[in-house]
């Protein structure tokens, strides 16, 4: 997986993924979850940070960012991970590593590959089992996607729609919501291992152009996305070792 430490550059949208230490389930305490998003909505206002998304399950946590500057993005992600580690190893009056360092990056093409990795991370519990819709996991931003939080607000959904180059935030909230919707109806709950496992998701020529911002060569294969999507879905990742959809039940969801 591409380490952020190494691979974040500014000027591109990101979707970020942090694991707990030995995956445990650290996190499965609705204090510890709401503790992160408190501190995700102080870091993105005390560092100017645009967050297009996020989800906190029980020993993970998604956060997609738009890079304009590497440094403040590094330190909201430190806040909120320090904060929460922070408060629970003084709750159980212990010392022990809380999560995996560094998180991981997977860089994602603007258009129909943002939004569908919006949608993803939106299901992510409704994959795992736990929720049926999304609007029941009150740990992620579909209800700031779908316009319907406006106070405590997390997301920069006014600039995640002129990235998008939507209208207003109207379309994006529909649109979202209706896709949404369409992949509970139509069950499309498969894992998709390239969104954490990726140096970068996009088109062909997209990938291409990722790969060649960084010093290393990395090996290209292409992924059937669908969901959505009406063009062929290419990853980049690095290293040699086989990477395909099969992979997808040894990582995160």
């Amino acid at each position: 997986m591409p380490r952020a430490s190494r691979y974040l550059l500014d000027g591109y949208t990101y979707h970020l993924t942090h694991r707990c230490h030995d995956r445990r389930f650290l996190l499965k305490f609705r204090e510890e979850r709401d503790a992160y998003r408190e501190w995700l909505r102080i870091g993105v206002k005390r560092y100017g940070v645009s967050v297009y998304a996020y989800c906190i399950t029980s020993n993970h946590t998604h956060v997609v960012v738009y890079v304009h500057d590497r440094e403040a993005v590094a330190r909201l992600m430190q806040l909120s991970a320090g904060a929460v580690a922070q408060a629970l190893n003084r709750r159980k009056d212990q010392q022990n590593s809380v999560w995996e360092h560094p998180y991981q990056c997977t860089m994602v093409q603007d258009g129909a590959h943002l939004l569908h990795c919006l949608r993803y991370v939106d299901m992510n519990m409704v994959r795992a089992g736990k929720v049926r819709h999304p609007r029941e996991w009150r740990w992620c931003g579909y209800d700031e996607l779908t316009g319907q939080r406006n106070r405590y607000r997390i997301l920069d959904v006014e600039g995640l729609g002129q990235r998008l180059g939507l209208p207003d935030t109207r379309t994006l909230f529909d649109l979202h919501g209706r896709e949404v919707q369409e992949q509970i109806e139509h069950r499309l709950f498969a894992r998709q291992a390239h969104w954490t496992e990726s140096l970068a998701v996009g088109s062909q020529d997209f990938v291409i152009a990722a790969e060649s911002l960084h010093d290393k060569r990395r090996q290209f294969t292409t992924y059937p996305v669908g969901n959505g999507l009406t063009t062929d879905t290419w990853a980049v990742r690095e290293g040699s070792a086989d990477y395909s959809a099969g992979s997808a039940s040894k990582v995160m969801i």
